[in-house]
């Protein structure tokens, strides 16, 4: 363990082929992007994905720092039953723990929807909207969910995955578990679902989608991640999980034209985001609407529309 502060190493490494991008350009992303960046994911328990022969070679899932990491990059070491281990998180609270990582080839940087001073607790909802090889297309899924978040009193932001979907987040107050959380975040999905059963569903199994659009509602439960707001993507040309407004999510989105070399061009769309929400009204409104929260896709999806239950007949 060094308490060197970071160096950049083999900065004329290709990383990006396609894109004719090197370490060095990301290493100046990520120190470029560090303002915007780091008030969305200082205290969150970070997943790394990394290259270190680029895109076009293997990558690999780092969420235990090596030995070697240095002892002033901040962590969060978390025990985890499924392994039955600690595992000691990488934090990014300052612009050169983003330069550790991206001298770690760290072309994707995954964030928790928790802080790590209350890692029982999420703070975020997450949506993920994954095309199918229907019609519709994920900015037209988007306002149709955005349009169900609305009615239930909640305010979402969205973003570019960074490849051919969308993320719609919704802050929310830091009182709900896990259980809580995933089994709303299953009922939003599936009521939008409802209204649009040829175009949309809510089904994890690929065979159960058919050519639908996936509400992915899976990412609330413990320990799952989604890409972090500004962090490059390991693809071609170097995009972005992109913060976008809700004016730009139209037909003529293009997520790939959100990379390491433009994305810094444009003005931040998630400056200010919505305060945290509380869920208790909206729950009892998906509850009266008939929509069962117990999260009963935990062990695979469903067809949309499974877990709602008849209205009872009026008194």
């Amino acid at each position: 363990m060094s308490d060197a502060p970071p160096q950049l190493s083999h900065p004329d490494k290709v990383l990006y082929p396609e894109a004719g991008l090197t370490k060095a350009d990301l290493w100046h992303y990520l120190e470029r992007v560090a303002d915007r960046m780091l008030p969305h994911v200082a205290g969150r328990p970070l997943t790394l994905v990394r290259y270190n022969r680029g895109v076009d070679g293997d990558g690999f899932v780092q969420k235990n720092l090596p030995a070697s990491a240095p002892a002033w990059l901040p962590r969060h070491v978390e025990w985890t039953p499924s392994s039955s281990r600690s595992v000691a998180y990488a934090l990014a609270e300052k612009a050169d723990d983003l330069r550790w990582m991206a001298n770690q080839n760290a072309l994707e940087l995954h964030e928790m929807l928790v802080t790590a001073d209350r890692d029982d607790r999420p703070d975020l909802l997450v949506f993920d909207l994954d095309p199918g090889e229907g019609s519709v297309t994920a900015p037209v899924a988007a306002h149709r969910l955005r349009e169900v978040l609305d009615e239930l009193g909640l305010v979402a932001a969205v973003k570019t995955s960074g490849k051919r979907g969308l993320h719609l987040v919704v802050p929310i107050e830091r009182r709900y578990d896990f259980p809580t959380a995933r089994g709303f975040g299953l009922g939003v999905a599936r009521a939008c679902a409802d209204r649009h059963p040829d175009d949309l569903t809510v089904a994890m199994r690929k065979a159960d989608r058919g050519d639908r659009l996936l509400l992915d509602w899976s990412r609330n439960g413990q320990a799952q991640t989604m890409v972090a707001p500004w962090s490059p993507r390991a693809t071609p040309t170097g995009t972005v999980s992109m913060p976008i407004t809700w004016d730009e999510v139209g037909d003529d989105l293009d997520p790939a034209a959100f990379t390491l070399t433009t994305a810094l061009d444009r003005p931040d769309a998630w400056a200010t985001l919505p305060a945290p929400q509380p869920l208790e009204r909206a729950i009892a409104a998906l509850q009266r609407a008939g929509y069962d929260l117990a999260d009963e896709h935990a062990r695979g999806g469903g067809p949309a529309g499974a877990g709602r239950r008849p209205r009872p007949d009026p008194a």
